[in-house]
This record gives structure tokens, sequence and C-alpha cells, in this order.
């Protein structure tokens, strides 16, 4: 039999179909529906309209064509032959359609009524935040009180992960939220933008802003601060030895009291509120492991050398605060003899260049280890805000942890699984507010919450590994364990006031009060329900006689070493950093909560009800005196974490108190907390401090300069 031709295999039964009107293509309604309607009256016999999506096994056998009658098919029926059909493999149409229905069920998930979703969210919100703190629950009747401890939320439960889950699966990235701020839904509600640098694109806010800004503002472009710190020049690569004398074999030949006392400050400065390292492990195994390798290309020197960077800014803030060293028994700050390796600009760039050195040989490990690296270098890269270098290494710390997490069975009650719970939760919260502040995408980590439970801090000691240099997690542990865990229960009361709040309607009818006061409510609850040990009053109320901070708790499951009761002084600069960023972060959910009524203020002032100038003075007063730009931290700078974040709110709130302070309504200046001008300065000086550091933040001083 003769083959046929190229263009006839392409075209079944040409010879029967006429396509003069239709350039060669069947008509569409031949397509749809292939009826005998449909058929050429000139046809011998049945054109091929469709192709056989499943044919029986007879018509496969025979190569004829099937029409996939059920249960039989017209040949099987004709021949009386029992008709099999077998199951049809999916195609990638139908992986498309799956796909496409699963984007719209969550589309319309997203759109269902706010109120009824809200009552979701806090249904799960009210399980979650009692869950999440130690002590007897103080939970009013709205909020079932529980007296469960932190070591009774981690109950084990089966891994989905290990199933092949899929993060498209859950719920949607914050980044979705935030990509098109000020556009309107499908509810008619407008969104508002989350981050600080948005204010100056608020409607009310512009009329009120003076034009030389706003021009400033246009010349720059609408993503300025992503785009200046892109193009900035890169963190010096050159490497100064120390002692410079010592060569380009310099880190074999470092003391060891020198790297104990780096490793220390590092352990007693940034991991108790960034929980990332274990201690005893690193002083059992890591740190062994890189100096007997005289810091090879190992990972374990690559952790040790980022500890030693950070530990150069531990110590720097140890000389600012006047702190002893950890392992001294001085009363005051006596700098070591290798005190000028810190003496650097950044300082710790010669280790931290060391590291980034051995990486490129282990770029493409996946393990735990190596998540805590790139965490170590977000830290790093935060400390000397590059915050775009942050974000690069956050989402590998990411990526670290979606493999770790995913199709893997995790247990969660031993140490290493609770290691892997320890850095997911320290990057998800890092990540988000970088996402948040600058529209950045996200890397889907935020997907897994709810199946990563929060971590129990289970000693390395558990395994059977005993060492003997536990005295300051014995001291301090539990204290910052209850910051460390009080943040996670705070960042998911963070991410219900915006999911929940930051809409505007012109009607005047968003916010609704009923979810303003409630979401007060849960935030106000997680206050109170603080163990007694990081305890403390709403900064803004004049606190009582009775000093909460002093309390010792009558039924802790760890020893808590009270905290001192000058509070102007706290007992090491951990501490410093962990009281105040406890009250900041209460501080900050307080004045979000307040944000969207400003926004209603500035753009309708007309509309604005008693209950919304309450609100709106709420968030204004706690927009104040936030307690990282005062107290201690004016001379221990070094201390402060996550600068560029602040720099960022700070921008936004030195507009909002212009605009609210020139602003034609009377009602809304009275509004204005006293003494909101020595603020505005205070803000002006921290960003001053951190201009140097950054061309975002420069760029950002300057525009304000513009007021």
């Amino acid at each position: 039999m003769s083959k046929r031709s190229y263009q006839e295999s392409f075209s079944p039964d040409s010879s029967h179909i006429d396509n003069s009107h239709n350039n060669g293509l069947l008509p569409i309604n031949d397509l749809l529906s292939p009826t005998q309607d449909n058929q050429h009256s000139g046809s011998s016999k049945k054109p091929r309209n469709f192709i056989a999506t499943v044919a029986c096994e007879t018509c496969r056998l025979k190569k004829t064509r099937c029409d996939e009658s059920r249960p039989k098919c017209g040949l099987c029926k004709s021949l009386g032959l029992e008709c099999v059909y077998n199951e049809r493999k999916s195609s990638k149409r139908d992986h498309s359609l799956s796909l496409i229905m699963s984007t719209l069920h969550r589309m319309e998930t997203k759109l269902e009524t706010l109120p009824i979703s809200f009552s979701n969210d806090l249904q799960s919100l009210q399980r979650l935040i009692p869950e999440g703190l130690t002590g007897p629950s103080k939970m009013t009747t709205a909020t079932p009180g529980r007296t469960d401890q932190i070591s009774k939320i981690n109950t084990p439960v089966k891994n989905p992960l290990s199933q092949g889950f899929t993060p498209d699966a859950v719920e949607h990235d914050d980044f979705e939220f935030d990509e098109h701020q000020n556009s309107t839904n499908a509810n008619g509600l407008i969104s508002i933008s989350f981050s600080q640098h948005g204010v100056i694109l608020w409607p009310g806010a512009r009329e009120i802003l003076p034009r030389r800004l706003l021009e400033a503002h246009e010349r720059l472009g609408k993503n300025y601060v992503i785009d200046l710190e892109v193009k900035r020049p890169r963190l010096p690569m050159y490497i100064c030895p120390f002692p410079p004398q010592a060569g380009d074999d310099w880190l074999e030949a470092l003391p060891l009291a020198m790297i104990k006392c780096l490793s220390d400050a590092f352990f007693a400065t940034s991991n108790p509120f960034t929980p990332i390292m274990d201690k005893n492990f690193y002083f059992a195994f890591t740190l062994g492991a890189a100096i007997e390798s005289g810091f090879g290309y190992n990972m374990e020197s690559c952790l040790v050398l980022n500890v030693l960077a950070l530990g150069c800014n531990a110590v720097q803030a140890y000389q600012e605060g006047n702190y002893p060293l950890p392992g001294t028994r001085n009363a005051r700050f006596e700098p070591p003899e290798w005190m000028a390796v810190i003496h650097e600009e950044p300082s710790g760039l010669r280790f931290f260049n060391e590291a980034r050195r051995r990486i490129g040989f282990l770029m493409c490990d996946n393990d735990l280890q190596s998540c805590q690296f790139y965490l170590l270098s977000s830290i790093y890269y935060s400390q000397i805000l590059r915050p775009m270098d942050q974000w690069a290494m956050l989402h590998r710390a990411a990526t670290c942890c979606l493999q770790m997490l995913t199709n893997h069975d995790v247990n969660f009650d031993e140490w290493e699984g609770d290691m892997k719970s320890r850095v997911y939760w320290n990057c998800l919260m890092n990540e988000t507010i970088l996402v948040q502040e600058l529209h950045l995408p996200p890397s889907g980590l935020a997907r897994l919450e709810e199946f990563v439970p929060i971590p129990k801090f289970i000693s390395f000691e558990t395994v059977g590994f005993a060492t003997s240099r536990s005295s300051f997690q014995e001291t301090d542990g539990s204290f910052f364990q209850y910051h460390f865990l009080a943040q996670v229960a705070h960042r998911i009361i963070l991410t219900r006031i915006r999911h929940s709040l930051y809409f505007y309607s012109d009607s005047g009818s968003f916010p609704l009060p009923a979810i303003n006061a409630e979401l007060h409510h849960q935030l106000d609850q997680w206050r109170l329900n603080l163990p007694p040990a990081i305890h403390f009053q709403d900064p803004t109320v004049p606190t009582t006689p009775a000093n909460p901070l002093s309390t010792t708790p009558a039924a802790s499951p760890v020893p808590i070493s009270p905290l001192p009761l000058d509070p102007t002084r706290p007992r090491s600069p951990a501490t410093a950093v962990s009281e105040a960023m406890l009250r900041g972060r209460y501080m900050i959910a307080k004045f979000h909560i307040g944000r969207p009524y400003l926004y209603k203020a500035l753009r309708i002032p007309s509309s604005l009800t008693e209950e919304d100038l309450e609100q709106v003075r709420s968030g204004l007063q706690h927009a104040m005196n936030w307690p990282v730009v005062g107290g201690i931290f004016q001379n221990m700078k070094s201390c402060i974490p996550i600068k560029f974040a602040f720099c960022s709110q700070f921008f936004g709130q030195v507009l909002l108190f212009y605009c609210i302070s020139h602003s034609p309504n009377p009602r809304l200046r009275d509004t204005l907390p006293p003494d909101w001008e020595r603020w505005s300065q205070d803000m002006i000086q921290f960003l001053e401090g951190c201009a140097p550091y950054s061309p975002a933040v420069a760029k950002d001083l300057e525009l304000l300069r513009l007021l």
C-alpha cells in the first residue's frame, strides 16, 4: 500500500471535506458538535470530526475509530463483543484544567465576604495565641483560656509535608496581597499598602505634602528603594589578615582565646533573639571540625567564620554599652589584647569574606547547616544595612527549608527536627519584614506555616552528648526562648491585622469597628498572657507602682532569673534588645491597627466619627518613643536589629505626623500626641545615623528634608 503524503497525514479524509470557505480548517460547529446534522451531504462516509479520547480495547486492536459509547461502543455492540475501556492517563490539558480550577477556587475563597473570613481568622487566632504562650491564661470570655505550657503545643503530628505536599495548595503569598496597592478588589474595597514607603502615594497625603517633595519622589521612580540598593557597589571582597603580618594562613594562627570569646559574644548577643544556632552543638562539633580542617572548604568552617563575623559586631556592642565580655569577671568592658580585630569597616568583614570565599563549592547544599549559614549571612547583611543582599540570603535559606521540610519525614520531637523548626521560623519572620516593606516576591515559605510547629528548644544534650558549656543556657535560656515564641505569636497577629484591616471604601464604612476592636483585644491578650519573666505594661499607659518585671514566676517549667529593677540598665546587650523588641513589636502592632484610620482621615476627613478619631489618636500615640531609639541604644547602635525596617517605619511616620499636623481639619490636628515634634526629630536623627550605610535610607532622608 502507498504511504500518505505529509499533508494528508494531518488532514484525515480531506477528500470528503469542503474547505473552500474555512481556509482549509474544519468549521467550528463540526469541531464542537460532531453530529449527523453537521456532516457534509456529499460525504460517502462519516468525516472524523474528533479524536477519541479513550478508545476501547477492541477498537484499538482493530485500529478502528471508537465512538466511545458506554457501556458498549457501536462496533462491540454490532459484533456482540465485550467492550473494555482502560483508564486514561492524565494529559497536560487535564493538568492545566486542574490548575485553573484550583486557582479559581482560591480566588473564590479570597472574594468571600470579609466578616465571614475574618470570623474564621479569629477562631484560628484564638487557638494559636493561647497555645503559643505559657503561664495561666487570662483570656476573657471572648477568648477561652488555657493553662497549657509550651511543651504541650508541640504534640507530635504526622508530617503532611512528607506526603508530596505542594505549597501551591495553601493560602496566598504576602506578595499577592500588596502587589497592586491602591487597587479596587471585587468587593469594592481599596487595598492599602502595608509598606511605610507607600504613605507618600496615599491620595490624601499627596494633597498635603509639599509639591517639591512629590516631584522629587516622582523623579526617583516607583521602586527607587530597590533600584538604589541593587545598584550600590558590592561588598568589598578584599581580606585583611589579622594580624597583618600573618599572611594567607592567618586563620590557622588565630588564638583559641579569641575564637572562644568572639563565639561567646555571638551566642550571648545575636543568637538569643535570633536562635539560629545551638550553642552546645557548635562547641561540641562545629567549632572542632573547622579548626581541625584548618578552616578548610567545608560547611563547618563557613559557619564558624560567620559566627566570628557577628561576634565582632557583638564585641563592639559590648564596648558601646560598657558591658563586661562574656566569661570575664570585670564590672565593665575591658578591651582584650586582640581588640584590633573588630576595628574594620564593616566590623567582622575579614571573617565574613573568608566564609563567602568558601561557600562557592558548597552553594548547592540544602541541609540544616547550609540553612544556618545563609541565615547567619542574612543577619550580617541586615546589621550592615544591605537589605537586598539580606533578601537574597533569606531566599537561599528558604530554599533549604523547603528542601528539608517537603517530601521528607521530619520528627519535630527530636533535636534535629526542632532545629529545622527554629531555622524555619527565623527565616519566615525575617523574610516577611522585607517582603511587606519592599514588595519583594516571597519564597513561598509562608505556605508551610500551619505544618511546621513552633520550636521546643530541645537541648542537644538530650541526644546523649553532654557538654559543660551550658551555664548561659541554664541562666537565660528560658527568657530568650519565651521571647522568641512571643515573636512568633505576634507575627500571627500582625498578619491578621494586615489581611483584615488594610482596606478602604469611599463610603467610609471600612474599617469595620468590630474587627478593629477584636484585633485590639487579641493584641492585648497577647501582652497580658506573656510569661511573667517577659511581661510588660503598655508603654503608652502610665505604669503602676508594682513592677511586673520583678515578678518571679510561681510555676515555670525552668528556672528564670528575675530582670533587674532598673529598666534603664539591662543586664546584658541581649536582654536590652529582647526587652526593647518585645515592647516595640507591641507598639508597632497598635500603630498598624490605627494606620487604616489615618488613611481614611487624610482621604475623607469630613466622614470621621469620634470612634475614628480615637483610633487615629491611639495609632499616633503608639507610633512614638519606640524603645530601640532611646535609652541605651543611643550609644549601643551596633546591637540594634533590623535597622533598615526601622528606617522604613520612621520614613512613613515622619510623613504621617507632617500630614496630620498640616491638615485643614482641626479635629484631626487635635489627635496629635504631646511632644510629637521631639519624636519626629528623634526619628530624623536615627535616619541620619543609618544614611551613610544605605543609599536608600540616604535618599529617604533627602526627601524628608524637603518637608
